[in-house]
């Protein structure tokens, strides 16, 4: 069964697009189908693998009703790009009669095709963000390193206690948060303490270290097992994937 995994924070800088990217390589270096999807009208996550004026995009099928523009980055590897008039689609969606649905609805005939696919959100609880949840089995939640990101993670939890009620998508499952951008520090070690007490397992052992070899990837358009294959970055990313699988593994029993 394909794995869809939605990737969100309503905050910006945590870490989403990078975990798809590398994520999403990750999975794809273990032979499995991937592919993305750039769910965000800022569309970093098209940048970041060279996609910059993409001859379609999500919004073209999620409001146009045009077919999906996948993009093979790699072999087993694809994406779905966005454009900036993806801002435009949740004013769109909002009358649209399957305007919670949209994304599903359009990924259904396509998604056996994959063994995961990955979703890549804007920072924001919206109506994008709500599409992205309807269609996904999964949530993973980056929480950058500092104490300021880690606040507001109830009202993440609170939305997705809203997918999963009133029959909307009853086994959307929450993967866990994992920290980004940790370095040797107090504070670092202390925001991780402090998720473990509050969360406790739903916190994944994986921690994302700040590494400036994935702060550099998205201009040479490419992901870190590529640009950077003995990093700290693609060690960490390997080590989340692993984690992943083993999570999902234990969610299947």
């Amino acid at each position: 069964m394909t794995k869809v995994i939605t990737i969100i924070n309503h905050k910006g800088g945590t870490g989403k697009t990078t975990t798809t990217i590398n994520l999403g390589k990750a999975l794809q270096l273990k032979n499995y189908r991937v592919l993305l999807i750039d769910f965000d009208p800022q569309a970093n996550l098209s940048q970041s693998l060279g996609q910059f004026q993409p001859e379609s995009s999500i919004y073209a099928s999620i409001i146009e009703n045009k077919p999906l523009h996948i993009i093979s980055i790699a072999e087993n590897f694809s994406l779905i790009p966005a454009e900036l008039n993806l801002a435009e689609a949740e004013s769109k969606l909002l009358t649209h009669p399957e305007g919670y649905y949209r994304l599903k609805s359009v990924l259904d005939p396509t998604r056996e095709s994959y063994d995961f696919i990955l979703i890549d959100c804007p920072p924001s609880l919206a109506l994008l963000t709500f599409n992205a949840c309807f269609a996904s089995t999964h949530v993973l939640i980056p929480v950058q390193s500092q104490f300021l990101a880690t606040q507001g993670l109830h009202t993440i939890i609170d939305l997705l206690k809203t997918v999963q009620t009133g029959f909307i998508n009853p086994n959307l499952r929450l993967l866990g948060l994992f920290l980004t951008m940790t370095e040797r520090t107090v504070l670092s070690q202390s925001i991780a303490e402090s998720l473990g007490k509050e969360y406790g397992k739903k916190l994944l052992n994986t921690v994302i270290r700040k590494n400036i070899a994935l702060a550099e990837c998205p201009a040479v358009g490419q992901d870190i097992f590529t640009y950077a294959p003995h990093s700290n970055g693609a060690t960490d990313y390997q080590k989340l994937a692993e984690e992943v699988l083993t999570r999902l593994e234990l969610d299947s029993k």
